[in-house]
């Protein structure tokens, strides 16, 4: 409980920061530049995924479980890094040669790809801290890097009048912030250096193909909306639906503030069964939680948009109220996914999300044609409740635990957390 508030503390420093960036650049540039902006770093974000390999995931595990020692992984880890960002950075500039994302305009393409290599770099040493358990470190990674982007977007974006470049070159500084200050931290844990164990990186490798391939899958769903309407509409649409789902999943910040943590300890757990029913008991206090939000979002949301955007994002409010049961529902499988990940079974998220996946694409394209951002966060919506449905069964097969452990209150729920909190004893 003390880490997860710690975590939960440094999270909300995190959106809020986030969030106010959000709002300066959306009331600065409007719906085609704030359209423009995520037309050139969801890419990026998803090369990242994809050149990855799970290699922060599968760092945590093997750490986690004592398999391979730090002073032996360090050196391979981070002799990753160069060849992984040479992957991204050619993945995002094909990409956006594809879309016509910033055609002819190589600095903001650039700035985009920048911040490749700095974001992998942090990745890597945040899954350091993670199979290590050192959560207070893997906190401090975060909150700190947020903010001085969102100084920059001030100084920059706003201030210096520099509009798209301003808020690309604030997304930049935030990443080099988050690299150094995480190298910073793991040198305190490790002396660093740069070495090639090809012992290593194959068994780092192995095991993070899986949690590679999951997470590529994941993030494709979460963000293959924002890819279809760059290249099928206009950024203005871009911009509105990137709004809206930059609100509505305010509320997965519920499963997110628990997910390190539980990743965490669950790579460290001995009795997978019992930390299970602990994860169930979490996820059933997070759809709860999370379902109280999104009632209030949903009646708040036609006068929070324009108040907060201008009227140029009043669109973006039903957009928002669209994709909200989805977005509640996949709270459950965000949960239950990080337990499985944790025992080293992130295969079991591909199972239900490549189908998704291929609905979501199918259901995007035929709604976004002829609905526009609206037919986008409909499509999102509906994939998220069956992705959900359909997890919730497969995790009933591969833990062995019934469908009432799975989604009914258990009797000892209330004396769990009791003795969850600081003052339960």
């Amino acid at each position: 409980m003390r880490d997860l508030i710690g975590v939960a503390t440094s999270r909300v420093s995190v959106k809020l920061a986030q969030f106010l960036s959000s709002l300066i650049t959306a009331r600065l540039l409007g719906p085609g530049g704030r359209g423009l902006v995520s037309a050139l770093t969801v890419p990026s974000q998803l090369a990242i995924s994809v050149s990855e390999m799970g290699v922060r995931q599968s760092t945590a595990f093997h750490l986690g479980r004592g398999i391979i020692p730090l002073q032996r992984l360090q050196p391979t880890l981070f002799a990753m890094v160069p060849i992984a960002s040479a992957i991204a950075v050619l993945l995002s500039l094909a990409y956006f040669e594809f879309a016509h994302v910033a055609e002819g305009d190589w600095t903001l393409r650039a700035l985009a790809v920048v911040t490749i290599p700095l974001s992998l770099s942090a990745s890597y040493a945040s899954g350091v801290f993670l199979g290590r358990q050192r959560i207070a470190e893997f906190r401090k990674t975060s909150w700190r890097p947020a903010a001085i982007s969102l100084v920059l977007v001030v100084l920059l974006g706003w201030a210096a009048g520099w509009g798209v470049y301003g808020v690309m070159l604030a997304t930049a500084g935030g990443a080099l912030a988050a690299s150094a200050y995480a190298l910073y931290l793991l040198g305190k844990e490790q002396p660093l250096r740069i070495g090639f164990d090809r012992a290593v990186a194959a068994q780092l490798q192995r095991k993070g193909i899986s949690y590679a391939a999951s997470l590529v899958v994941l993030m494709l769903n979460y963000r293959i909306m924002i890819l279809l309407l760059t290249r099928l509409s206009t950024l203005a649409d871009v911009g509105l639906y990137a709004q809206a789902i930059a609100i509505a999943e305010l509320i997965w910040e519920v499963p997110t503030m628990l997910g390190s943590l539980v990743l965490s300890r669950g790579v460290n757990a001995k009795d997978e069964t019992l930390f299970s029913r602990k994860v169930l008991l979490l996820a059933r206090l997070a759809f709860m939680a999370a379902l109280g939000l999104s009632v209030c979002l949903g009646f708040a949301a036609k006068y929070l948009f324009p108040i907060l955007y201008g009227h140029r994002f009043e669109q973006s409010a039903d957009i928002c109220i669209l994709l909200l049961p989805g977005i509640v529902a996949f709270i459950v499988f965000k949960v239950l996914n990080i337990d499985l990940a944790g025992r080293g079974k992130p295969w079991t998220a591909m199972v239900v999300m490549v189908p998704v996946l291929v609905l979501n694409i199918v259901l995007g394209w035929m709604l976004i044609v002829r609905y526009g951002a609206m037919g986008a966060a409909a499509a999102s919506s509906a994939c998220y409740l069956i992705a959900t449905l359909g997890y919730i069964v497969l995790y009933n097969r591969v833990t062995g635990l019934s469908m009432r452990e799975i989604l009914l209150p258990q009797p000892g729920d209330l004396a769990t957390i009791r003795r969850a909190l600081p003052f339960g004893r």
